[in-house]
């Protein structure tokens, strides 16, 4: 599946550049998961991408390359933003690598600019209720997840929208999902029910100063406080609010 950390406020950038490559490498010495013994087997090397907010509204960048072989990557580390999701994949069909399938996916809908990016995989997309209007650019499920999201999501109450159209969905491996507007960000946790892998499907909050960090792993040089979030909880941040 893939990796993922986001930032909310006053974070130091080239560390989730490091955090993100050491995830993806499954090299990250500062968590342990059920697939950490495959080591270099399970790189999550299928693509890479960004989205941050900048004066104006959101921008993305993507790649189709590995994130830790890709100088555009690296460079990442001089941005400057207060609000960010970055996204490694990792997927079976490796026919699927296209730009249009990398995450994070972008649309506009309701006059606003939302990016989404997901860890999981949905098993029955007969679950999916999506506008018509939102057009898929690839043939991901997790594209026409974000689509099911933004169809029923109140812009007044994200995170709860968001746990609650979510928590409706039954077949899948993981829920975990950014949601990013030029207000902030939605985080939502979700594991399988009897997952055989709850430590690599879970979702951890970092508290730091003056930012908040949601990370796919723990992960160090952060200097912040994490624990776990709930299964089926939702968090929203905006980086005015702390």
């Amino acid at each position: 599946m893939c990796r993922m950390i986001a930032a909310v406020g006053r974070f130091e950038m080239g560390s989730l550049v490091e955090a993100l490559r050491g995830m993806a490498l499954n090299q990250n010495p500062a968590y342990d998961h059920e697939l950490r013994s495959k080591g270099e087997a399970l790189r999550h090397d299928c693509g890479w991408g960004i989205a941050f907010r900048r004066a104006g509204g959101l921008a993305r960048v993507r790649s189709t390359r590995p994130c830790f072989d890709d100088s555009a990557f690296d460079a990442l580390g001089g941005l400057a933003t207060d609000v960010v999701i970055l996204h490694a994949r990792r997927v079976r069909d490796r026919s699927s690598i296209a730009e249009e399938n990398t995450h994070p996916f972008m649309a506009v809908y309701g006059g606003t600019t939302y990016a989404f990016c997901h860890n999981g995989e949905m098993k029955d997309r007969r679950e999916l209720l999506c506008d018509p209007a939102l057009v898929p650019e690839g043939t991901t499920d997790s594209e026409e997840l974000f689509h099911h999201v933004l169809t029923a999501l109140d812009r007044e109450d994200p995170a709860g929208s968001m746990s609650s159209v979510l928590g409706g969905i039954e077949q899948f491996t993981s829920l975990n999902s950014f949601l990013l507007t030029p207000s902030g960000l939605t985080a939502y946790a979700r594991t399988a029910p009897g997952s055989d892998r709850p430590r690599y499907y879970a979702l951890w909050r970092g508290s730091g100063r003056g930012f908040v960090v949601v990370s796919s792993e723990i992960v160090g040089g952060l200097e912040v406080r994490w624990e776990r979030m709930a299964d089926g909880s939702a968090t929203h941040l905006c980086p005015e609010a702390l």
